[in-house]
């Protein structure tokens, strides 16, 4: 038997708490191929963890409408570049593809392409408006998104179609991606949280610590309504009081956790580079980003079981 046969029988399981701990990651695209194919197995099979990779996905979506809503918001990544800048350009795509994956992590790609091909067909010589994109793709996406794609397992394929390697390299053995044949949790920062710290709950929110159902949900999270639906065009009053619920729970973020969040989230700068203007290792990133995006998650969650 070759090391590697060994290597992948002896390969861990996906648990629900590895979901907990490494799921955001791995919409970011910052685990291993590996570890987000595995994650994605175990999805196909748990409705729970399905359901909670997508609240965090919608939460980062919302949290980054939020902060486009906010004008005048000047923030540790401001630069002041023009609008059709290539830096520019990129936070932008990086910010629909948020919003598109939240919305139908199936058909994302095309929802973005559409909001491009549109604005450039329709004003080819005006400044891409982040604003005008994101407008056109919540309405393209009322008229054709369907409100189940979560309960069709769709974030499965979608954290390895939207991993920066391409899902080929799942076959690939001369340059395998890292951690393809070894315990991906090992290579992530994330592993070192200790679950018994005592801000444990916000790493590794409503799972059992012990007993014959350690590790899984000790409250499944339920299915939300899809961002379309949550953002109706027709229930302003229920997007005002969305929004003042985000805005009470990012004001209670930390410094630091509140500018990874800007960063990353409202203004769509890649890991490597909010980590470069933060001074601040990509693990640290990394954990603030698990802790707020699940402070905020729990907030919007509780506003919406009790709407």
């Amino acid at each position: 038997m070759t090391s590697v046969d060994k290597t992948t029988r002896e390969r861990q399981a996906v648990r629900c708490d590895d979901v907990a701990r490494y799921g955001g990651s791995a919409l970011d695209g910052s685990l291993p191929l590996r570890g987000a194919a595995e994650i994605g197995e175990h999805l196909v099979s748990c409705d729970a963890c399905t359901n909670y990779i997508d609240q965090v996905a919608k939460t980062v979506a919302l949290v980054a409408l939020r902060g486009h809503a906010n004008d005048g918001h000047e923030g540790v990544g401001d630069r002041g570049e023009d609008p059709g800048s290539d830096a520019e350009l990129a936070r932008t795509q990086s910010c629909l593809m948020s919003l598109a994956r939240a919305i139908d992590p199936s058909h994302a790609d095309e929802l973005v392409q559409g909001a491009w091909d549109h604005l450039l067909t329709d004003q080819p010589a005006t400044a891409r408006d982040r604003g005008q994109l994101v407008s056109f793709l919540l309405r393209r996406a009322r008229e054709h998104v369907r409100a189940d794609d979560a309960r069709d397992q769709a974030w499965a394929a979608d954290l390895v179609r939207h991993h920066p390697h391409n899902a080929a390299d799942l076959a690939e053995t001369e340059h395998p991606d890292p951690g393809s044949h070894e315990d991906w949790r090992a290579l992530a920062d994330l592993d070192v949280l200790d679950p018994d710290g005592d801000r444990a709950e916000l790493y590794l929110p409503d799972l059992y610590g012990d007993g014959p159902d350690q590790g899984e949900w000790s409250a499944p999270p339920s299915a939300w309504p899809s961002v379309t639906n949550i953002l109706g065009p027709e229930a302003e009053a229920e997007t005002a009081e969305l929004y003042s619920v985000l805005d009470a729970a990012l004001d209670e973020l930390t410094g630091a956790a509140a500018d990874a969040v800007y960063l990353v989230d409202i203004e769509g700068h890649s890991l490597e580079t909010a980590s470069s203007l933060l001074g601040r290792s990509i693990g640290d990133l990394q954990r603030d980003l698990l802790e707020s995006r699940d402070q905020v998650r729990r907030r919007i969650s509780s506003y919406l079981a009790a709407g």
